[in-house]
This record gives structure tokens, C-alpha cells and sequence, in this order.
């Protein structure tokens, strides 16, 4: 997007004319005014944010920035890729291209001057409309529309959200909260995605009776993202003493108004309601307010922004639910048959309409106004197949939603519009995400930090706010997969198609609304014929994703010379589709950072993939790979490699590992010499995550004694696809690094030295097991910080867990898993920590032992079996 687009130019320039000015060879003089030019647009952009779309002269300078923006872009990228091979080119080479690049010098100064000119005239413009830095008009011309003000669109949407159903529960229980507890000043706060209605609830539990009869005194201030401090102590005032008068409050200042409002509630019992909180400074301006007494008295606080409410009082967060489809039903029945029963003619269409509103109360509201008193069934017909356009184009939806995406952080905004990329109902890996996110150049570096933990933190800011919900978490905790809810997936599309930041692509021919100017490309369809007949508009793209489902589409020869003509591509992902041919050369594309190939019958390493010297993901699980090249080792930028099976490494170099060789990520590859070799000389000392694979009879797992060099391996897959018990004989004699978290034994016979050399790990927290077989044993005070034990398609014989084992032991999962030996209920029974039992398709001869266990630990721990008509199998002694 725009913002991120001049923040990356802005860093980039200056890194050219601090690190290349050798290179710039006497242009390096117009170079230093576009670095001025983009330093006054960032300022600008900085000021203008939130107020951008509130004025019509306004958004048509954005589209002129926009537009000079991308331009600059690729001109710079350009010229950086040409500096790069004059820098990494041979002596001779560089002789040899030097006319070459004297050519590129002459044309980066002349479009350099045309692009400085270009934003001048936007600068003039600025002058001619009176538009001030804040993006302000300061003209009281009534051609000059006045913005629309966030308070009127919460207005719009209070009218819209006025009706409640669902929710009995959270009601109840917030309630209670609120009337009983501590005597002294405590919080509730209520959080959830704009259209959840949140403040309707609380509108509900603040009318009740109970609530009217428990707090002698009530107040109810709307805050909003643009509050004014004294208006919000005003406007309390205002609730709780009605009988002051609008002329003696006028004359106060805002000391003296907190302190008459302090003064009023110093001995009442009283509840006041901050809906809508934006920012939690608005707290420390107006806490002097709320004396902290022993009268029982309550705040309730309403927020998107779950750090928000967090941050005025840790832990008081109830996070909203989306409501079921039985609730959703109910409200969309009483909006559109005002009390009636729903014609059975209409029904069917009905529910569609609301299942495809996901249990978002404003979606419902909006399509039952839609059809309220309309008994065509065409209409209802041709409503539910719109749903989400419908939804989509309406104006309080959208409205409320944007309000959310224009309060993100500019640095945060485009990791959200990404999720535009992503076809609907789309789980996407978080791990993956923030590769891509990398890959596109979103997160910016830091001295101080990570990159990887400033992307976690990005998709951290995305939940909080609840903007993307999780769907899975790993049995670590963190995030596994997420998703968008599909009103925010429609605001991504509508934002990154005004800023031609991304398209997604459902047809293989343009739309008339598309401009073939986009950055990023979502393909949705036929990718082998969507590549061949857009080609001629590839040239600027930086990213193209697959989503193509259908199985004939193919990538060939003739694919590859097209995508070859997007020199500046960064993210090349065919995701399913099928790559029956691979070039030896592709030169043009050395801007990828990210490049995944799903190609069943590649058994040859591509080597035009070592000269990609930008790539920093390199996914080839679905190939038949067995070697690497030597030339590996040169690509320095590379963090994380996949491969599938036992994937064998040259013997590397001094000369070839150098500083900057630093994977973060390698799986998986062949337990031999040189995998030895890469451990020993300290080539994967940064690697995180690590994935062997046995598949030799003549290796020797001694060959791995400086495994325990690894300082910073947290994650460990072995897998074995030769089975021998004489190797973990040998293992005993291996130190794993102390460092490890999660290990996952894969294809293994299970045996007690598995058990006691993993066991003895003393930060291990996640234990998975993948297609094994035989005996579990958990010997007395082994495994004594793991918290997670999963198994997957494991057999199981029987399991000894003796006393003292895995005490800290949180999460249990099954998965496909066959019993056949008895479980040890009682020291399950007996961990102190156990949180969840889970257990997908149970199968075996002793389910029964199963049900023994559910009964034995239900009063502690979630029991969670999928699917659930598999209980029914679970012959329980305890209800025979």
C-alpha cells in the first residue's frame, strides 16, 4: 500500500546513497532530491492518516501519489538489481558491461528527474487547493464537503445494532461480575470486532433491573477514536448529575470538571459505561475522575482492541462470540417477519443468508433490512446468491469495518490487505504468513530485534484487534492458522484495489474494474492460462500466488518465459498446481525472495535456483529431490528450506560458508557426513528448526555428536525410514541440545530409549509421535517441563506413565490412533496441570478405556471427541 510503499522507498534511497554513491557515478545528485521529495510525502502521508477519504480534491492528489509512488518504485528496484550484478560481477565482466551499465546510470537520471518533477506538480496542486499537511482543506467552500466524523458513523451503526438476541450467558455472567466481586473499583471490559454488538449488550445488561437496583448511580459516555478529554468528563457529567446546569459547566476548566465529577461519586455506588474506547491514554486523562472506594462500584469498557482494554486493566477482557447459527436465525426472523413465522417457501433461502453471515450481528441486520416485507422469492433468489457483494457495498457495514483498518498502525496496514490474497474461508498458516510478509518486504528491519518476532508481533496486533480471528493454535499455544471473517476480507479487497496493492483473480480474462496495474496477484483460476494470457501485464507484478484448483492446469517452459518478464517479482507461489518443467536459467528473475514449486517428478536441483542471491524461502516438499549443488552455499539470503525424504548436502567449503549462510529453517535433510559436516563447522547455528531423515543402513548417528553445538535449535523432526532398534542404541551416545522444545519422532517402532534419551530434555515442551507403534513408557520425573504430548497415527500397546513423570503435563491429543493396551487412567488422572483431552476417530479394542478415563478427569479438564457421534462407541462402565 501506499504508506508502506514510501516508507520502503525512503529507506531504500537512503541506503543507495549511503552504501553506493561509488556506484552512482555523478547522478548521485538527483538521487538526493527524490530522498528529500519522498521524506515530504512521507511526512504528509504520516499527518493525512484517517482523513484521506474525506475530501474528493484529496483523494484524487492520493491517486496522483499513488500512482508517481509505484512509478518511483520500480525504477529504483530496477536500478538496485543492476547495481547488484555490477557488484557481483567479475572483473572482466564488469569491463564488458560497463557501457551497459553507464546506459542504466543515463536512463536512472533522466526518469529520476521526471518523477521529481512530477511530485513538484503535485506539490503545486497542494498551493492551488488549499490542502494543509494534515491533508486538510482550509477552505469554507461548500464544493468542499465537511469529513464524516467517526462519531456519526458509530451513530449509524448504534441505530443499525439496536435489537439483541444470543448472549443469555455472557450477559448473566457479566452480571454478575458487576454486582458482585471486590468492594473495591473494578473493571469489566467487553471486546470484539466492530459489528459484534458489544454495545448492545451492554446496553441490555445496563438497563436491567438488576443492574438499575445495585448502582445508585449511572453513566454511559461514547468515546470514540476522535474524543475530546473534556467533552468525554462533560458528557459523564451530563449522566450522572443531570441537574447541573450546560452554562456553569461551560466556565470550568477541566481540573475543576474532574474534580466536581470525583466529589459527586465519592459515596455512591456508581457504574459508568466507556463505550467504544479507541486508545487506552483516554484512561489516564480521566481515571482522577473515579474514586477508588469501597462502595462496590464498576467501570465498563467497551473496545475492538483487546491491548486497549488490557492496558487500562490487565485481565478484565472478555473477548464477544459470534453468534450461532440458532441466534443469528432468531435475530434475522425478528427483523424481517416482525414477530411472524417465516413462510416455508422462504426458509431455506433464509438460513443460507444467515449461515453465510457467520454470526456477525451486523451482516444479519443488514440483510434482513434488505428483505424485510419482500415476499419475491426471486428477490430472496437472487439475495442469497449476493450476500457478501451486498454486504460489502453497503455503507454503515463498510463504514464501521474501515474505522478498524484506518486506526491500524501504517507499518501493520499492508500485513492486513494481504489477507485480500487469500480465497474465502481460507485457513492460512501463520508461519507461512509471516514468510511472505518477509518476502514482500512488510516488516522493517530493526538493530534490536528479530524480524520474524516483529511479523509475530504484526499478526499479534491483527487478533488483539480483532481483525483476524485464530482458528488453530498449536500445542504450543501460539497461533497455527488463521482466518478473516469475509466482511474484513471484502474491506482488504475494496482497500488494496484502491491503492492497485493486490487483485484477486477469479477469471482468466480481466474484469472491466480491473486495471492491470496491481502489485500482487491472487490467481483463482486456471493459472497455466491466466499467466499466458495476462503475460504482456506482468512486469511490475511482485507477487503471484496460486489458488488454483483445477487439476489440468499445468506449468511449462513457455509459462516460465512469461513469468520471466517480471523482473521485479518477489513471491512466486504455484501452490497445487503442478510444475512438469523447470528451466535451467532464469536470470531475470533474481528480485524472488519467496518461491514455492509443487513439482512430483523433479528429481534434479534446478541450478538456476543458486543464483537467485534475494531468495529467502525455498519450498520444494513436493518434488523427488535426493541431492543439492555445490552452489547451495552461495545463497546467502536464504532463511528456510523444505525438502521431503533424506535430501543429501555437499561437503561444504571454509571459502563457501560464509558469515551471512545463516537458515533459520531446514527440513528435511539426510543424516550422512556432511549433514555431520554442516553441524560440526557451525553452518547451522542459526537453524531453529531442524528435520533428519535415515535413510542409509551404513549411516551412523555418532556422525552427530555435535548436535549439542546447535545454540539456538528449538525444534527437532526426525525421520526414520529404516527401522532398526540397534539406532537408537547408538542415539544414547548422541547430546541433544538442551535448547529443544518440540521434537517429533516420525515412522519409528517405539521403544524405552526413545523415551529415556528425549525424556531427560529439560526445556522440552512439545512430545509428538507420527505413524509409530509399540510401547509408551514415561519413567519416574522424566519429560519434566513438557506440556504438550501429541500422537498421530500411533499404535499403542501399552503406556507405563510411573509417578513423577511429565508433572507439568497441560495438553493430551490423539489423532487416528488405535488402542489396544490399557491407559493409565489413574496417573493421567492425578497430573495437576491437565487441561485437554483430545481425541480425533479413537480406534482400537479397548475405546472402552478411553470413556474410563473421560469419566475420571471430566471435573478438571475438557474432553473433546471428533467426530462426537464417535461416543457412541464408548462403552462407559460408569453408565452401563
Amino acid at each position: 500500500m501506499l504508506d508502506s510503499t514510501i516508507q520502503y522507498l525512503v529507506q531504500v534511497v537512503g541506503q543507495l546513497l549511503l552504501q553506493e554513491v561509488k556506484l552512482l557515478l555523478g547522478v548521485e545528485g538527483v538521487v538526493e532530491d527524490l530522498a528529500s521529495q519522498l521524506h515530504f510525502i512521507n511526512a504528509f502521508l504520516k499527518n493525512s492518516e484517517g482523513k484521506r477519504d474525506e475530501n474528493h480534491v484529496v483523494r484524487e492528489l492520493i491517486r496522483q501519489i499513488i500512482d508517481v509512488a509505484q512509478e518511483a518504485e520500480n525504477h529504483i528496484e530496477h536500478f538496485m538489481l543492476a547495481v547488484e550484478r555490477q557488484k557481483r560481477g567479475t572483473f572482466w565482466g564488469k569491463v564488458s558491461q560497463g557501457a551497459n551499465y553507464v546506459s542504466t546510470l543515463h536512463d536512472m537520471a533522466e526518469k529520476t528527474k521526471k518523477i521529481n518533477k512530477t511530485i513538484t506538480n503535485i506539490y503545486d496542486n497542494f498551493q492551488l487547493y488549499k490542502i494543509n499537511m494534515n491533508g486538510a482543506v482550509n477552505n469554507n467552500d461548500p464544493a468542499y464537503p465537511c469529513p464524516k466524523s467517526s462519531v456519526a458513523v458509530q451513530r449509524r451503526r448504534r441505530d443499525v445494532e439496536k435489537d439483541m438476541v444470543g448472549l443469555k450467558d455472557e450477559a448473566d455472567n457479566i452480571t454478575k461480575k458487576l454486582t458482585s466481586g471486590r468492594q473495591e473499583l473494578d473493571f469489566v471490559s467487553i471486546v470484539g470486532m466492530g459489528g459484534l454488538g458489544k454495545t448492545t449488550l451492554v446496553q441490555k445488561i445496563y438497563d436491567d433491573a438488576a443492574i438499575r437496583s445495585h448502582f445508585t448511580c449511572r453513566g454511559w459516555v461514547f468515546v470514540s477514536q476522535e474524543y475530546d478529554t473534556r467533552q468525554v468528563v462533560l458528557d459523564i457529567i451530563k449522566n450522572v448529575m443531570p441537574e447541573s446546569t450546560p452554562r456553569a459547566l461551560k466556565e470550568k476548566s477541566l481540573e475543576e470538571l474532574r474534580d466536581m465529577l470525583y466529589n459527586h461519586l465519592w459515596d455512591k455506588t456508581y457504574l459508568v459505561v466507556l463505550d467504544d474506547i479507541w486508545k487506552p491514554e483516554i484512561w489516564d486523562e480521566i481515571s482522577q475522575c473515579f474514586p477508588n472506594g469501597d462502595k462496590h462500584s464498576r467501570i465498563m469498557i467497551t473496545a475492538r482492541d483487546k491491548k486497549v482494554a488490557d492496558r487500562i486493566c490487565p485481565d478484565s477482557a472478555l473477548p464477544l462470540r459470534n453468534l450461532s447459527f440458532e441466534e443469528g436465525w432468531e435475530l434475522f426472523s425478528r427483523k424481517v417477519f416482525r414477530g411472524g413465522a417465516c413462510p416455508p417457501g422462504l426458509k431455506l433461502f433464509g438460513e443460507k443468508i444467515v449461515a453465510k453471515c457467520k454470526g456477525l450481528p451486523l451482516s444479519i441486520i443488514v440483510m434482513a433490512g434488505i428483505l424485510a416485507g419482500e415476499k419475491s422469492l426471486d428477490k430472496w433468489h437472487r439475495t442469497t446468491d449476493d450476500v457478501n457483494s451486498i454486504l460489502a457495498e453497503d455503507q454503515t457495514s463498510s463504514e464501521i469495518l474501515a474505522l478498524s483498518y484506518h486506526d491500524l498502525p501504517r507499518e501493520v496496514k499492508p500485513c492486513f490487505l494481504y489477507f485480500a490474497a487469500f480465497p474465502k474461508d481460507f485457513e492460512v498458516p501463520a508461519r507461512q504468513l509471516i514468510r511472505l510478509w518477509l518476502a514482500e518486504g512488510f516488516i522493517q528491519k530493526n538493530r534490536e530485534r528479530n524480524v520474524e518476532d516483529i511479523a509475530e508481533d504484526y499478526l499479534e496486533n491483527l487478533i488483539d484487534r480483532n481483525l483476524v480471528q485464530v482458528e488453530k493454535f498449536g500445542v504450543d499455544g501460539g497461533v497455527k492458522t488463521c482466518r478473516i471473517h469475509d466482511l474484513l476480507r471484502e474491506l482488504c479487497i475494496t482497500e488494496a484495489a484502491k491503492e492497485n496493492f493486490l487483485e484477486s483473480r477469479k477469471e482468466v480474462s480481466p474484469s472491466t474494474s480491473s486495471t492491470g496495474n496491481r502489485r500482487r496477484l491472487s490467481v483463482q483460476c486456471n493459472v497455466s492460462n491466466f499467466i499466458l494470457h495476462n503475460s504482456s501485464k506482468l512486469k511490475y507484478v511482485r507477487s503471484i500466488q496460486s489458488f488454483d484448483r483445477d487439476t489440468t492446469s499445468k506449468v511449462g517452459k513457455k509459462h516460465w518465459e512469461a513469468i520471466s518478464k517480471g523482473k521485479l517479482l518477489k513471491v512466486l507461489d504455484f501452490g497445487s498446481t503442478t510444475v512438469e518443467e523447470v528451466p535451467n536459467d532464469a536470470e531475470d528473475l533474481l528480485n524472488l525472495r519467496y518461491l514455492k514449486i509443487n513439482a512430483p517428478s523433479l528429481k534434479k536441483f534446478p541450478l538456476f535456483l543458486v543464483s537467485l542471491w534475494n531468495l529467502q524461502t525455498l519450498d520444494m516438499r513436493s518434488t523427488k529431490l535426493t541431492n543439492v549443488p555445490d552452489g547451495i552455499y552461495k545463497m546467502q539470503n536464504l532463511r528456510h528450506l523444505f525438502f521431503k525424504g533424506a535430501v543429501k548436502f555437499p561437503k561444504p567449503s571454509s571459502e563457501e560458508l560464509g558469515p551471512d549462510w545463516r537458515l533459520k529453517t531446514l527440513s528435511t535433510v539426510a543424516l550422512s557426513r556432511e549433514t555431520a559436516t554442516l553441524v560440526k563447522n557451525g553452518a547451522l547455528d542459526s537453524v531453529t528448526r531442524l528435520g533428519l531423515c535415515h535413510s542409509d543402513p551404513e549411516a551412523d548417528w555418532n556422525l552427530l555428536d555435535d548436535l549439542h553445538k546447535l545454540p539456538n535449535l528449538q525444534s527437532l523432526k526426525i525421520e526414520l525410514q529404516i527401522n532398526d532398534f540397534t539406532i537408537w542404541r547408538m542415539m544414547k551416545s548422541v547430546c541433544f541440545p538442551a535448547s529443544l522444545i518440540k521434537v517429533t519422532l516420525k515412522d519409528i517402532r517405539l521403544n524405552p530409549e526413545q523415551f529415556e534419551i528425549f525424556g531427560k530434555l529439560p526445556n522440552l515442551r512439545i512430545f509428538k509421535l507420527c505413524k509409530a507403534w509399540g510401547h509408551l513408557m514415561f519413567q519416574k520425573d522424566s519429560f519434566p517441563m513438557i506440556q504438550a504430548f501429541s500422537m498421530v497415527d500411533v499404535t499403542i500397546q501399552s503406556w507405563k506413565l510411573e509417578e513423577g513423570a511429565s508433572p507439568y503435563l497441560e495438553h493430551l491429543m490423539f489423532d487416528n490412533c488405535n488402542f489396544n493396551g490399557e491407559l493409565p487412567h489413574n496417573a493421567l488422572a492425578a497430573l495437576a496441570y491437565l487441561k485437554s483431552i483430545r481425541a480425533n476417530r479413537p480406534i482400537g479394542q479397548r475405546l472402552d478405556s478411553l470413556a474410563t478415563l473421560e469419566g475420571m478427569v471430566k471435573d478438571k479438564c475438557s474432553i473433546v471427541i471428533i467426530p462426537e457421534q464417535w461416543r457412541k462407541y464408548l462403552k462407559n462402565p460408569g453408565n452401563a
